[in-house]
């Protein structure tokens, strides 16, 4: 069984890197993440400068780490769809996913594959990501705890991501309406957070324990809440629930 995962999670990631949307997704990756590393950066040791003409300092965990590290979750966002579109829409058109299906899998096999193949491949990211931070680290700058964290929050959210992804792709039929629909949904509960402090306090706090963004925040200002933890699991689990039947 662990054998016919792999080898449909090495064929995913093989036929993601070989073709367009792997090279897309690294330019997103490469252009916006160092565009916003750049930028925070900058701000930085600006305001550093500022404050050390005062007698002060600027503590870089929470001023370029946090920030930063959070728009690598925006960033995971956005390059998710490229991963899962093609799980199981494309079965319409034929070509890559009939070749999977002519192999002797199960139906957990096939999503168990699917879904390590869009982890790895998201995860290479993070690690590239993750890079420049671990370099000022190594200067001296920020906290090893933050990426850490860190580090296991983007680890959580790209199981997640990529679980809804998958679910989203077996429900619909092209490619392309998967992708939009994964990035719909994904950018819904990453931004409805940003409506609570204007609705009543129980309603914002119940949508504000739904949304990404808080709980990835949380991570990347090293800390560790269980909430968290749980938050992202019971996600992933129900967007593996609502993954539909394998297409014949």
């Amino acid at each position: 069984m662990i054998r016919r995962i792999i080898i449909v999670a090495r064929s995913e990631f093989k036929a993601f890197w070989g073709g367009a949307s792997g090279g897309l997704a690294l330019a997103v990756f490469l252009g916006l993440g160092g565009l916003w590393f750049y930028n925070g950066v900058a701000i930085y040791a600006l305001d550093h400068l500022k404050a050390m003409a005062q007698g002060g300092a600027v503590d870089a965990s929470i001023h370029l780490f946090s920030g930063g590290l959070t728009n690598l979750g925006v960033l995971v966002m956005a390059v998710t769809p490229l991963t899962t579109m093609r799980a199981f829409a494309i079965s319409s058109a034929g070509g890559h996913y009939d070749l999977l299906r002519a192999l002797p899998l199960k139906r957990l096999e096939l999503v168990a594959g699917l879904h390590l193949s869009a982890c790895a491949c998201l995860g290479l990211l993070v690690l590239l990501g993750l890079t420049p931070f671990i370099v000022l680290l190594g200067m001296g700058v920020g906290s090893p705890m933050v990426i850490v964290t860190a580090a296991l929050g983007l680890g959580l959210l790209v199981v997640a991501f990529s679980a809804v992804g998958l679910a989203v792709s077996s429900r619909t039929l092209t490619s392309l309406a998967s992708a939009l629909t994964t990035l719909g949904v994904l950018g819904f509960l990453w931004a409805m957070g940003w409506a609570a402090p204007y609705l009543s306090p129980a309603v914002g706090a119940a949508i504000q324990g739904l949304a990404f963004e808080p709980r990835l925040s949380h991570f990347t200002m090293g800390v560790l809440d269980f909430n968290d933890l749980v938050y992202f699991l019971a996600l992933t689990l129900g967007a593996h629930l609502l993954i539909g039947p394998v297409r014949d």
